[in-house]
């Protein structure tokens, strides 16, 4: 089995850090110092919801559970317990009525042409052959940029080990919240934190996500510096994005020696970049057991998970990599590529589970105290995909986080590898794809604030853009609060030669429907040809 590494070339040096998670499933109440799996005296816990607070509260008295943090997207609850009984507490927990899941706090680990003067270095972008590989074998940057270089308020999320805010190549591009207000110790826009300028530091709670912690290798750096160093500024490397805005959320830290990251930090980092509107993030870390809270979390965001595939050369499809394996359509998992686009040799892979490649292999970018470093790994990938993710989305801010997906995997370059498209990233080709063949418009038909028991009723409209009839598959789905979906229709149709379909749907909400935010999904799609996404927003009120 190949161990995930992180690979940096310096002038007279060459070290490897090792960063693949040591979660192992047989797990036992004593763990090894040097391999620790969970957190020893944390447990994440969901009730049921019907569960009576009084009830709760007797469960929580008999394991001797503290609340320690609560989450807004998601009713999971972070628990403090008596040191090294988390496993007896899990399993108490589970067989209790009023409990959903109980599991331990999982440690995760990290999976570790401008004028810009390092640029022609940097293969993954554009590929010359500068380093001995194929001619471009990369993800057609250049052509990109002479569509778009970046939309300026456009954030990404990156949940990683920080970054280095005053970075050369990094500094202008990094997210400042425009609600706060530097050192004043207030929490300005009310969102729960407390001067989060430039992001929040999840692994110590505060508010400096700075990428300080030398066991994490300036790895949050390098994947910032790959979706968005500042372009054109005659400084350093460039990202896929020249301009855009990097949010960095500091999950992972040193512990006992290691780069880690708690499940716990993880989902506050997610829920923190729901929270501030943002549609994408950049994941390059995982491996170890399935957590029914990330799980829970990630589908709640809504937004595009970009994550890395792992390091361990494994199947996914028989070896399951968590957070990029979840069975979440809001997930895009990334396997990594040589400059000769082949898989690289340690990258995870699976036709079914990976969903696309990007360059991973000696990958130049930003790292902390304005240096430049070679890194290698899916983690390197990932940034990729995320900065990609980004170029569109800011190019058409009116694309759907789903459409944003299906133009990233339609326009990948099929290199015949072990992932679901085949593909490898080409960026220039998901921006050019033409527009659908067949399109998908959801009118309200009535009031979109509902009660348990009311009618929902809409109009959908399909229209055939082209000279001939289409058969497209046409779906409905109301997405619920917590991110899952409820599939009402699903079925092909033919739609005439330029010509238009109408049909008034309506539906009687269950009695016992949860109040909150729901949309209702139209969906039009010729496979591997066409799709079309619309969303209207519904209000459930008690």
């Amino acid at each position: 089995m190949m161990s995930k590494r992180l690979i940096k070339k310096g002038i007279s040096c060459l070290w490897v850090l090792s960063l693949w998670i040591l979660i192992a499933t047989g797990m036992a109440e004593a763990q090894s110092e040097q391999r620790p799996e969970y957190l020893p005296d944390e447990v994440l816990v969901g009730f049921k919801d019907h569960a009576a607070k009084h009830a709760v509260d007797v469960v929580l008295a008999q394991v001797n559970g503290q609340v320690v943090r609560k989450f807004r997207l998601v009713p999971i609850m972070l628990l403090k317990v008596p040191n090294h009984t988390v496993l007896s507490v899990v399993r108490f927990l589970k067989s209790r009525p009023e409990v959903e899941f109980a599991e331990p706090n999982y440690l995760r680990r990290l999976h570790a042409a401008p004028n810009d003067p390092r640029y022609g270095e940097m293969w993954g972008l554009n590929n010359t052959g500068q380093t001995g590989g194929t001619f471009d074998a990369d993800i057609d940057a250049p052509e990109a940029w002479g569509l778009t270089t970046g939309d300026p308020n456009r954030v990404v999320a990156v949940i990683d080990s920080g970054a280095d805010l005053n970075h050369e190549d990094l500094a202008g591009n990094i997210w400042t919240n425009p609600g706060e207000i530097p050192g004043n110790g207030m929490d300005d826009d009310g969102n729960g934190f407390i001067d989060d300028v430039h992001g929040w530091d999840f692994a110590h709670d505060d508010s400096d996500p700075s990428d300080t912690d030398a066991a994490c290798g300036g790895h949050g750096t390098h994947t910032a510096g790959t979706i968005g160093a500042r372009g054109n500024n005659g400084i350093g490397v460039t990202g896929v994005n020249w301009d855009v805005k990097i949010m960095p959320l500091k999950a992972f830290r040193s512990f006992l020696g290691l780069c880690s990251a708690s499940s716990s930090d993880i989902i506050g980092a997610i829920d923190y970049a729901a929270m501030m509107g943002v549609r994408v993030s950049s994941n390059s870390y995982g491996g170890g057991p399935y957590s029914q809270s990330e799980f829970n979390a990630i589908q709640a965001s809504k937004g595009l998970f970009v994550a890395a595939a792992g390091n361990e050369g494994n199947n996914n499809d028989v070896t399951p990599n968590y957070p990029s394996n979840y069975n979440l359509n809001n997930i895009i998992a990334v396997a990594a590529t040589d400059h000769n686009d082949l898989l690289a040799y340690f990258s995870n892979y699976g036709t079914n589970s990976v969903d696309l490649s990007a360059p991973g292999v000696d990958i130049l970018s930003a790292t902390p105290n304005n240096t430049y470093s070679l890194f290698s790994g899916t983690s390197m990938a990932t940034p990729h995909v995320a900065g990609a993710v980004a170029l569109l989305m800011g190019s058409d801010s009116s694309l759907t986080n789903n459409e944003v997906k299906w133009r990233i995997l339609q326009g990948a370059d099929n290199k015949s590898l072990p992932v679901l498209t085949g593909g490898r990233l080409n960026v220039n080709h998901s921006l050019t794809l033409p527009p659908p063949q067949v399109t998908v418009t959801v009118t309200p038909n009535g009031s979109t604030t509902l009660s348990p028991g009311g009618i929902l009723s809409f109009i959908l409209t399909l229209h055939n853009n082209e000279p001939a009839p289409q058969t497209a598959v046409i779906s409905l789905a109301l997405v619920k609060p917590d991110g899952s979906e409820l599939v009402l229709v699903q079925r092909a149709l033919t739609v005439p030669a330029n010509g238009t379909l109408n049909k008034t749907i309506s539906k009687k909400l269950p009695l016992g429907m949860v109040p909150g935010e729901y949309q209702m999904a139209g969906r039009a799609e010729i496979p591997a040809m066409s799709y079309d996404e619309d969303l209207v927003v519904y209000n459930v009120v008690p």
